[in-house]
């Protein structure tokens, strides 16, 4: 692969907590306890040096955040027995980032853990999929127990009101390198991201699978709207990827076994 266009991608820690293992494979394994882990992604340019790392040329390309994370207080009223919290500011460190810095963030979905810290980010556009936010605005998303895994809408209307949220309408290429597909099923607009690295085209499934045994075995997440579209979107990460080792799902405990921290909470997946 081209370094011109290559990115590394770097999964996010914020923490873990402890929950019944039918949460992450649908109808599978009830009873069984299972470590869920939260992460959001950083895609880093090869090549292309982050923000404070010294003078770059004119073009250069930056890093991408891929969701943002959710703040301390927000896990924390929802799951007291919450594990190993970091924050956005110390996760971001290793690449001499702060929030601040960041100019592009993909929102796969408005789940509260990936859509729980768009403020910490003032100068950043957020690309999400119209029929996502449409959803949750209209009256099929207005169910209980939907809305329970639901992020703030108020901070989908402070980016729209700020002229910061971007709204897409099928596949789309992010920056060269980087392309968005929605797949729906976990959420009617879920949208999966396709990376360009050294290693080949990857895919963060996000939660369009919560596990890898979600893609080994074709069984969806258990959280979902429309099974159907949950295990068609199994099939899509998989026509997207060059092969099965560069799919990584959004909730695996594997990936913190699988990867070693490059620093505290961080993990290079390629």
């Amino acid at each position: 692969m081209s370094r011109a266009a290559a990115y590394r991608i770097h999964a996010l820690c914020q923490g873990w907590r402890e929950c019944d293992a039918s949460l992450l494979l649908y109808l599978a394994d009830a009873g069984r306890k299972a470590r869920l882990p939260y992460f959001f992604w950083l895609l880093e340019p090869v090549g292309g040096g982050p923000p404070g790392g010294g003078a770059q040329p004119e073009g250069s390309r930056k890093p991408l955040l891929v969701d943002t994370g959710f703040l301390e207080g927000q896990c924390r009223a929802r799951y007291a027995q919450f594990e190993g919290y970091r924050r956005h500011r110390d996760l971001l460190a290793p690449f001499k980032l702060e929030p601040k810095d960041v100019e592009t963030v993909i929102l796969s979905h408005l789940h509260w853990d990936h859509f729980g810290a768009a403020r910490l980010f003032p100068e950043a556009r957020f690309h999400l999929q119209r029929r996502e936010l449409g959803f949750w605005r209209g009256p099929a998303g207005e169910h209980a127990f939907l809305r329970h895994y639901l992020a703030d809408l108020g901070d989908a209307a402070w980016l729209e009101e700020e002229g910061r949220l971007h709204l897409l309408e099928g596949d789309a290429e992010i920056a060269p390198g980087v392309s968005v597909h929605p797949v729906g099923g976990h959420t009617p607009g879920l949208q999966v991201v396709r990376v360009r690295t050294e290693e080949g085209w990857a895919v963060l499934a996000v939660d369009a699978a919560y596990v890898y045994r979600s893609l080994e075995s074709m069984i969806p997440p258990g959280i979902h709207v429309r099974v159907d579209e949950a295990l068609s979107a199994l099939d899509r990460v998989k026509e997207l990827a060059d092969r099965p080792s560069l799919i990584f799902p959004g909730h695996d405990a594997e990936t913190l076994a699988r990867y070693a921290e490059t620093a505290p909470g961080v993990r290079r997946l390629a």
